[in-house]
């Protein structure tokens, strides 16, 4: 198995092929230099069904449609990670309670709250903007959240010391695979969004090492939710910026 399949397997609940080889942590870390692409197919993904469900379906319920349909694709991954590490950031006084209660799978008010509101907020995003910029926009989400997971695991410390599945990523990806990351996304940027894609890109980026230094303070690092919560929080504030920036005429 290649390490685009082993991305597309781990980011979504379809399937790629047939697997013929152990995955190992090696080949883990060296599939995140595909991520963004993953973002990608994704995006085209749902820009098919948009388009079904605007044959079908008035506006507003199309848009609601196509973030449900996002969530069951990720398997809702990334959300579970957004609920899990509100939760320990509000109930957790030092760093140890606040990856003690992340451990814990169910989901407290502030987990609730959390995703009702990104969920609310991506809704309102995507209904703000023209029918024809919808499914450029989730692209652009899609691609530049998943590379914000990239930027951290190589660039934050892991803050569990006992160990996690988030640790596999971490000691496995490499300048490489940072490289091709960086590099895909900012060409899929461009692609979408020329001169402004940079901008988007530019502002993804920083904003990701914000992420990073608030949790090198909080829990003294990242794990595998604090991951998820970074792709969430991106998707959500590229489609804002993307909003922003149509209702501006940039």
């Amino acid at each position: 198995m290649s390490s685009f399949p082993i991305a597309w397997q781990f980011l979504t609940i379809l399937p790629w092929g047939k697997n013929f080889r152990e995955i190992t942590p090696r080949l883990l870390g060296q599939s995140m230099a595909f991520y963004p692409v993953v973002g990608l197919l994704l995006g085209l993904i749902l820009w098919v069904a948009y388009w079904i469900f605007s044959l079908v379906f008035p506006r507003t319920l199309s848009d609601g449609l196509i973030l449900i349909l996002l969530v069951l694709l990720t398997g809702a991954l990334h959300l579970d990670g957004l609920a899990d590490t509100l939760d320990g950031l509000a109930g957790g006084k030092s760093p140890e309670e606040r990856l003690q209660i992340m451990k814990d799978h169910r989901v407290g008010a502030f987990g609730v709250i959390g995703l009702i509101s990104v969920l609310g907020i991506k809704f309102l995003a995507l209904n703000s903007l023209p029918g024809d910029a919808v499914a450029r926009a989730l692209a652009m989400a899609l691609i530049l959240s998943r590379w914000s997971m990239v930027q951290l695991t190589y660039l934050a410390p892991y803050a569990r010391r006992e160990g996690g599945l988030g640790l596999a990523f971490k000691e496995n990806v490499r300048k490489r695979e940072m490289a091709i990351a960086t590099t895909l996304s900012l060409i899929l940027s461009l692609v979408l969004y020329r001169f402004w894609g940079a901008i988007l890109w530019l502002i993804v980026g920083f904003f990701t090492l914000l992420i990073q230094a608030f949790f090198e303070k909080r829990i003294r690092g990242i794990t595998g939710d604090v991951l998820g919560a970074s792709n969430e929080t991106n998707e959500t504030l590229t489609l804002i910026l993307v909003s922003g920036m149509i209702h501006t005429g940039w």
